[in-house]
């Protein structure tokens, strides 16, 4: 096989991924319509579970309301410096989050994006309460109404937590009472959960952290560039890392024993994390075609007459930055999933970060990455440049001999091997820019697309942001320009087909890129600007005089 020809079926697979990866861009950017029918207002969802002992085998869902009243709810407002949350007093927990710091859009900063919601088309929120077994019957759960002091909270200037403090008491004598921590600068809230048994009886049963979400659409994902993995996950020390999609979800339950780790509901930017001190088991339910459940069931505690127990957790409601995660508990920055490539991915993005650090602009790093990267693949990319060159310089050979041997293609082929032989060129040499390229590209790609703190992020002129395409698309027509310009200082391809397909490339690719963000179009042209000035010099180095 000749060079021409591997180049072409490298050229080939190259805009192959690049298909599949602008359609899954525009899959994971395309707004989402989900419309499902009313359900009640604060579905419980059911939980069968193995393992789990008789006298505990009704779990969260399966409970009957603690407080029987059809009493109507309120909407308890906290804020802090970096959250606006609303507390239903039906089970005292956030049922709405805004994010402060991440509008929606540039083009409208006061429209933040709302993590936690109960709209019914939008219902993605946490439930926390207890189980009791059958014998104790009832328990305070996520559908109890709970007393709340005040009617807003907000965090003061010279504070660094603000709390709030919730009260339960059921007409058969237990308490539950529950205190959230906000604090300065974070998106964690800490929860303290105590039940209190004022009964004459021992009270046996669990404590449980649920996260219920209506999903999207979703995107659709192929071996090569899966799009932005939207779904639940958890971790173990045991299990590691793992992704559980609401496909799965809806074909088969989840039950895991576990005494650590967290469990997750994932989107783009964003994750909602529930990580509890004392785990017993992860599970996972569809409550019907439209929502499904993660959730934690904690240990079987027994509180004697007069006695309390309490739960401690932490739930994250906020942006996939690594650095915030890792501190909250194992694992959880694993959450910003880099793919098939983290291993090349994650490097990228330290550098990535670091070079931030320096130019203070996102799009000076994504040019600093891009010449890190070419200085460290400069002695493989010379090689492959100065066989391109050598082989420009035998075309005039290379014509004469498909012009001897033109109804041979056997000899041909022979004398084509021979002439690289005494020429000493490496038919394959001038694939390795290719070759080295496609990683890298997808490894940043990747970086690009899940990283949140590109989110947003201006570069300069008309880029305002970096994780979106060009609005003029300027970059895309300058990417295209390059790929000519490199065009032109390859060796002419003899096969007047193969000519016309690589001529075709330039255009082809063009197109993927009108849509593709602004900071990965950025790479290509640094990335092709620099390739050009090196194949340029070594090809005027090694041409025949």
């Amino acid at each position: 096989m000749h060079m021409e020809t591997i180049r072409l079926i490298l050229f080939v697979i190259l805009a192959f991924l690049l298909l599949q990866i602008w359609q899954n861009w525009q899959q994971d950017n395309q707004p989402q319509h989900v419309e499902i029918a009313q359900q009640e207002e604060f579905p419980a969802p059911l939980v069968e579970t193995e393992n789990t002992t008789a006298e505990l085998s009704r779990l969260p869902g399966e409970v009957v309301a603690a407080t029987p009243n059809a009493q109507a709810s309120e909407l308890i407002t906290v804020e802090t410096d970096t959250l606006i949350v609303e507390v239903d007093t039906r089970g005292a927990m956030p049922r709405k989050i805004w994010l402060k710091n991440y509008p929606v859009s540039l083009q409208d900063p006061d429209d933040l994006t709302v993590m936690f919601d109960n709209d019914f088309n939008h219902q993605f929120y946490v439930q926390s309460g207890a189980v009791a077994n059958p014998q104790n019957k009832s328990a305070p759960n996520h559908k109890t109404l709970f007393d709340i002091e005040a009617s807003d909270y907000s965090l003061k200037e010279s504070e660094d937590q603000v709390e709030l403090i919730a009260t339960a008491r059921l007409q058969n004598g237990l308490e539950l009472q529950r205190k959230l921590t906000f604090s300065r600068g974070g998106y964690q809230i800490e929860t303290l959960t105590t039940l209190i048994n004022n009964t004459d009886q021992p009270w046996q049963g669990r404590f449980y952290n649920q996260l219920l979400r209506t999903p999207g659409d979703g995107a659709k994902r192929s071996f090569f560039a899966p799009a932005s993995y939207e779904g639940t996950a958890f971790y173990t020390a045991e299990d590691k890392y793992n992704k559980v999609s609401y496909e799965d979800i809806a074909e088969e339950r989840m039950s895991v024993q576990t005494d650590n780790g967290w469990v997750a509901m994932l989107e783009h930017y964003f994750v909602a994390a529930l990580v509890p001190e004392h785990p017993e088991q992860f599970y996972t339910k569809e409550l019907d075609a439209s929502r499904f459940v993660i959730g934690s069931l904690g240990e079987s505690q027994t509180v004697a007459p007069g006695g309390q127990v309490f739960e401690t957790a932490t739930l994250y409601v906020g942006p996939k930055e690594q650095y915030r995660l890792e501190k909250i508990s194992p694992g959880l920055e694993l959450t910003t999933d880099f793919g098939m490539l983290t291993f090349l991915a994650q490097p990228v993005f330290w550098v990535l970060k670091w070079l931030h650090g320096l130019f203070g602009n996102w799009g000076w790093a994504i040019i600093g990455v891009t010449v890190i990267l070419k200085a460290i693949f400069f002695p493989l990319s010379a090689i492959g440049y100065r066989s391109m060159a050598k082989m420009k310089g035998v075309q005039p050979k290379m014509v004469a001999l498909r012009e001897a041997y033109a109804d041979d293609k056997t000899v041909l082929n022979q004398k084509m091997m021979e002439l690289y032989r005494t020429e000493k060129i490496n038919p394959l040499g001038g694939c390795l820019p290719i070759l080295i390229q496609i990683p890298v590209f997808i490894a940043l790609y990747w970086v690009l697309l899940e990283s949140v703190e590109l989110r947003q992020a201006p570069f300069v002129l008309w880029i305002k942001d970096l994780s979106q395409s060009d609005p003029y698309y300027v970059l895309p027509i300058i990417m295209g320009v390059s790929m000519l310009i490199q065009q032109r200082l390859n060796p002419s391809q003899l096969d007047p087909i193969q000519q016309k397909v690589m001529m075709a490339m330039p255009i082809v690719f063009t197109f993927f890129f009108l849509t593709f963000p602004a900071g990965l179009v950025l790479y290509w042209v640094v990335n092709n600007i620099l390739s050009i000035l090196q194949q340029w010099h070594i090809t005027q180095k090694y041409a025949a005089p």
